[in-house]
């Protein structure tokens, strides 16, 4: 007995499951008397690689092997008889590609989410005929990264319309989707309880050619809706009904996406007085980088929740127009977190917006090689010359987390980091990718003993305890407290 295993995590042999072998080792010392009454969470990951050596009449289920999966899952939940979460996964990415359907692995996968509200699986939709007769979902996760049929998982999406709470699909071009949202008889489908909505698409679709459904409000209380690529199911569907809940909005956009949003008026400057969190990606013509295209779209992004506290902007603005992009995001002052992990600046960037932004605290951006600082200074006098200049700002600035980019120039990055330290009192965190942390630290302590800056050693250490650790305040972070305070507001 384990009293205090709060997840179980088996890795087998599918064929075990079906031969009875994996309960026989189950049933046998060391394994025989453990049970863990508080585990509410199985992680099952499954050995295919026999699967793909399956022949056409190995599909076929027989007795025996139905007998050996409902006796393995049977003794799975005696074990765990608290389970609330599955998540199901293959050892190996190349034998999920390889595997074939088979009646076997669809009654195994239906057995284990039987009565389980929170079911993640990560297999393409191909191996996945699910059972609609599961009910009571409240969290659904479907990797269909392979393709195939998804009709059944729309249809097991649809039986529990009622009380989904959190929708992640991955999709492919051509998926068809309608399913979710409208009946066979014509009647729309609504999902009252749905909170949390994510599509994964591998391409632009053309919005324009994708069902309407007028009328239809699908998703009424959502309060994170994220598109990876752009929505699948078109039009202005998943924006109706929800714009005094939303509070988390991740788009990718495009042409088609930004066309679409305008045409509708979906996003106004009185519209979604929830949202506080926006992510946004978006890519445009080679050729039209230095243009004003990258601009207008940065606009168009901006004015998506203009009060929204954190904003990821995930693309790559070319420093010749940072300017310009400083003074847009100016505007929103209360912004507090801010992605720009594509992006390039220097320092004299990184203090043109603790100017802009004056309650930043996070930035996430690249750190441009060039040096702006005036090179008829000596060295060891640049520091009180920062703090002459520029002392203090960024009252809440407390992170700065410097992306990878071809030929990163550590030294460059720990100069930058001690300055902005200088100038900025409440900066603890400047944080490098695992690659350059030993060198960067290194070069940290070396420029912290060094004239100019040994003064300031009391200060500057705390750079020291803070800028290699794993455990970098990040976006990610500051998002899951947001809406971890969203939902309690909410409930």
């Amino acid at each position: 007995m384990n009293l205090h295993t709060k997840k179980l995590r088996l890795k087998l042999s599918e064929d075990y499951i079906y031969n009875g072998l994996a309960l026989e080792a189950l049933l046998r010392e060391p394994y025989v008397n453990f049970t863990s009454p508080k585990a509410r969470s199985l992680d099952l990951k499954l050995d295919l690689s026999h699967g793909s050596d399956h022949s056409a009449d190995d599909i076929i289920i027989s007795s025996d092997a139905e007998a050996h999966i409902r006796a393995f899952v049977r003794h799975i939940k005696q074990i765990a008889p608290m389970l609330q979460k599955v998540f199901i996964g293959s050892t190996s990415d190349t034998a999920v590609r390889t595997h074939l359907p088979s009646q076997q692995f669809d009654t195994l996968v239906a057995q284990i989410c039987q009565s389980i509200p929170d079911i993640e699986l990560r297999f393409p939709s191909r191996l996945i005929r699910m059972d609609s007769s599961l009910s009571a979902i409240r969290r659904l996760v479907n990797d269909n990264c392979e393709g195939g049929s998804i009709e059944s998982m729309v249809q097991l999406v649809r039986h529990n319309a009622q009380t989904l709470q959190h929708l992640d699909l991955n999709l492919l071009e051509g998926d068809d989707i309608t399913g979710l949202i409208q009946n066979a008889d014509g009647s729309y489908v609504q999902y009252p309880d749905l909170h949390t909505l994510r599509f994964r698409t591998t391409r632009d679709r053309d919005l324009s050619r994708q069902p309407v459904f007028p009328g239809a409000v699908p998703f009424p209380c959502l309060r994170n809706l994220n598109f990876v690529f752009t929505s699948p199911i078109g039009y202005d569907t998943p924006f109706r009904g929800n714009s005094a809940t939303l509070g988390s909005l991740g788009l990718y956009l495009t042409q088609n996406m930004i066309a679409m949003l305008r045409r509708n008026k979906v996003f106004t400057p009185t519209s979604h007085p929830r949202l506080q969190y926006v992510r946004l990606g978006w890519t445009t013509n080679p050729a039209e980088h230095r243009s004003a295209s990258e601009l207008e779209y940065m606009k168009f992004g901006l004015s998506i929740g203009p009060n929204a506290l954190v904003r990821q902007l995930c693309m790559a603005l070319f420093h010749p127009g940072l300017g310009s992009v400083i003074t847009a995001i100016g505007k929103h002052k209360c912004i507090q977190v801010l992605e720009l992990a594509h992006t390039s600046m220097h320092i004299m960037d990184v203090i043109a917006l603790l100017k802009a932004l004056p309650l930043l605290s996070h930035l996430h951006s690249k750190a441009l090689l060039t040096d702006p600082l005036p090179n008829d200074i000596p060295e060891h006098e640049i520091p009180a010359y920062m703090i002459a200049n520029y002392s203090p700002m960024g009252r809440w600035f407390r992170c700065w987390r410097i992306s990878n980019s071809p030929n990163f120039n550590y030294q460059i990055a720990v100069r930058w980091a001690l300055l902005l330290a200088l100038i900025c009192p409440n900066l603890d965190y400047v944080a490098v990718l695992a690659e350059y942390r030993e060198l960067f630290m290194a070069h940290m302590q070396k420029m912290i003993a060094s004239s100019g800056y040994r003064q300031h050693v009391t200060r500057l250490r705390r750079l020291l305890f803070g800028g290699w650790s794993d455990h970098i305040p990040s976006v990610e972070i500051a998002q899951a407290k947001m809406e971890a305070t969203m939902a309690a507001v909410a409930n």
